[in-house]
């Protein structure tokens, strides 16, 4: 347990290199899985890990090309998978991992040899969208088998990494009563419990807390009042995505609030991503009304009509100077 207290990366790498010098590599690997999540980032262990991968995999892969040959099944194909990510075949292992779906869907080796490609990535080039997809998967396989040690550990590792030590307990639950002394399972403890618990349960809102470094801190009684018309419900969000003001009809309940805010930030990141600077207007129809966007220095303004009929008054109002003075 030492090897994942504070400043004790130096300890652990060295206690990895004396497995590896043992010739013990897979316990090597797993003690560095876990140190490289503990002390993220640290590149040393990033490093040594990285190299260590590569060794296990070039050993593995001829025979695991030669199972695949002779006796294949999705377990298979799915291992050959891993090993071909982490020798940089991007494209042959993705065509044998989902070979090992076509092969058995109901097999979670397959969705998890995907993942852990989306998730290296993720960890890597800090790629949200590559994370988005390793929860995807491993959501996928956890579903697939409620049980599987490594599904668990690996969403526990991307929860935590999006800090929302909330839900990493609750993954880990099931493997930490069975391998309750296993590395990847002491480090995940030990990370849970230094970092403060999570407000939010909506994934996408963790993602933007991650990418943007900031998060929202809603409040009914530090918001305040927008003058509009009846039929308009406004909400103002500021640039950390909190609401500062809305009209006097607005809903002002937290999952109404929190979507606006995932909304927003989801919009900015993505055309940010893109490399088509901030979005200007957004507009949103359907047969219970039209949500209209509009962004302003500082944040982004939406409101709303459940007359689609209104929808030219609504950005009339919405682009017109509206009454700048608020009342709190």
């Amino acid at each position: 347990m030492d090897l994942f207290a504070a400043g004790a990366e130096s300890r652990l790498l060295q206690a990895a290199n004396r497995f590896d010098d043992r010739g013990q590599r897979l316990a090597a690997a797993r003690l560095l899985r876990a140190g490289t999540v503990r002390f993220h980032p640290w590149p040393d262990g990033e490093l040594a890990l990285d190299q260590l991968e590569r060794t296990l995999a070039r050993e593995s892969l001829h025979t695991l090309q030669v199972a695949v040959e002779s006796r294949y099944s999705a377990a298979d194909a799915a291992r050959l998978s891993s090993a071909l990510e982490r020798l940089g075949d991007s494209s042959g292992a993705l065509e044998w991992a989902h070979a090992a779906i076509e092969e058995d869907p109901c097999n979670p080796e397959g969705y998890l040899a995907i993942a852990r490609g989306y998730l290296r990535r993720f960890r890597r080039d800090e790629d949200a969208v590559a994370g988005l997809q390793a929860l995807r998967y491993l959501t996928k396989a956890c579903q697939l088998h409620a049980g599987h040690g490594e599904c668990l550990r690996s969403l526990a590792m991307l929860l935590l990494l999006l800090r929302a030590p909330s839900a990493a307990t609750k993954v880990m639950r099931p493997i930490s009563r069975a391998t309750p002394s296993d590395p990847m399972v002491l480090m995940l403890e030990a990370l849970s419990a230094e970092i403060p618990a999570e407000n939010t349960s909506n994934v996408q809102e963790l993602f933007l807390r991650w990418e943007t470094g900031t998060s929202p801190t809603h409040s009914i009684n530090s918001t305040a009042v927008i003058p509009a018309p009846d039929e308009f419900s406004v909400w103002e969000l500021d640039e950390s995505r909190t609401l500062a003001a809305c009209s006097a009809s607005a809903d002002q309940g937290p999952e109404l609030t929190e979507n606006l805010s995932v909304l927003a930030g989801s919009l900015t990141q993505a055309t940010t991503r893109m490399g088509l600077g901030q979005i200007a207007r957004v507009t949103a129809r359907s047969a219970d009304g039209v949500l209209v966007g509009l962004a302003e220095a500082g944040g982004i303004v939406f409101s709303h009509t459940d007359r689609p009929s209104l929808e030219n008054s609504l950005s009339r109002w919405l682009e017109s100077d509206r009454g700048r003075e608020r009342s709190r």
